[in-house]
């Protein structure tokens, strides 16, 4: 067991996020971190990694274990150079043997000046400084917070491909769903402060997903029901005025709310500098994220209904 939190509790003010709550990665478990935004995925991440400690219950780490932490939003000294950064905390000897792949990674990821001040970089820039920096650290266990923000198509192709072949363990959360579909094993929703856990990747956890409202709708058809008298035969499915409408137009919803999301990005990019405007755009980055979140749980039981409408 490379980590356990058991029966953890995490309350702010009167909110509690988490509650009593236990959780345990396995070597080579690559788990992902869902659910709605300010349900607690972030605050879980922290307490994994020791820098947040919870109100109550435990986190147990094995001493031999290295483990590296990329925060949502992480710190660093401005006068430092991008490598000054990356090899920030590790010893001679682990920079002399993380050099070459660290300057590579920093390429791939878009920032070839390695002798430049980070405070001279934009916020998407130190972010993947940072990402760069946890990924060389030669660490057992990799806890990532949002590891796709700021990353182009090119750069997430390679994160994958470097994640899937990482022969330590992962916890991450990402709101990239078809990131998650390839990189993960097992998957971990947090919904009113408490875990749920699905085997597999998020293909399987919507099927999981499908099959619990199955096993719900079949609960509530064999439910007694006061009688009435009422046509025999059974009732066809089909969709509402409404949910014909929103079927329609779904797709289109969906496209124009990650189009907002990459209009925001770009903004937090060129306004890296200026903290108030980035303060503003990470809310509304937060709200089109849940926003776009509840669209695709709309999208897939739509779907779903489609194809049961059509196999009546």
């Amino acid at each position: 067991m490379l980590l356990s939190a058991e029966h953890i509790t995490k309350t702010y003010g009167t909110r509690s996020v988490l509650d009593d709550v236990s959780l345990y990665l396995e070597p080579g478990q690559k788990l992902g971190i869902i659910g709605v935004n300010g349900t607690g995925k972030s605050t879980l991440l922290r307490i994994l990694a020791g820098a947040e400690e919870p109100d109550s219950g435990s986190v147990s780490r094995d001493p031999n274990v290295r483990l590296d932490y990329l925060p949502q939003l992480p710190d660093f000294d401005p006068a430092n150079t991008v490598l000054e950064q990356v090899f920030a905390g590790l010893s001679d000897e682990a920079r002399a043997v993380a050099e070459y792949e660290a300057k590579a990674i920093l390429t791939r990821l878009g920032v070839p000046q390695l002798d430049q001040p980070v405070g001279q970089l934009s916020g998407g820039q130190r972010k993947r400084v940072a990402l760069c920096a946890a990924l060389v650290s030669g660490c057992d266990v990799l806890i990532l917070d949002e590891p796709t923000n700021h990353l182009d198509s090119d750069m997430m192709a390679w994160l994958e491909d470097y994640l899937r072949t990482f022969k330590g363990a992962l916890v991450m959360v990402t709101h990239d769903r078809y990131f998650l579909e390839r990189v993960t094993d097992r998957l971990v929703e947090v919904e009113g402060g408490r875990l749920f856990f699905y085997e597999g990747n998020y293909t399987d956890y919507l099927a999981a997903q499908k099959e619990q409202e199955r096993t719900r709708e079949k609960a509530r058809k064999t439910a007694p029901e006061k009688k009435e008298e009422r046509p025999s035969g059974p009732k066809k499915l089909r969709f509402s005025y409404k949910e014909q409408r929103e079927y329609e137009t779904i797709d289109g919803d969906i496209a124009a709310l990650e189009e907002e999301l990459a209009a925001i990005k770009a903004q937090q990019e060129a306004r890296a500098s200026d903290y108030v405007a980035l303060q503003e755009l990470q809310a509304q980055q937060e709200a089109l994220e849940a926003a776009l979140e509840e669209k695709m749980d709309r999208w897939v039981y739509l779907n779903d209904l489609a194809e049961r409408i059509a196999g009546q």
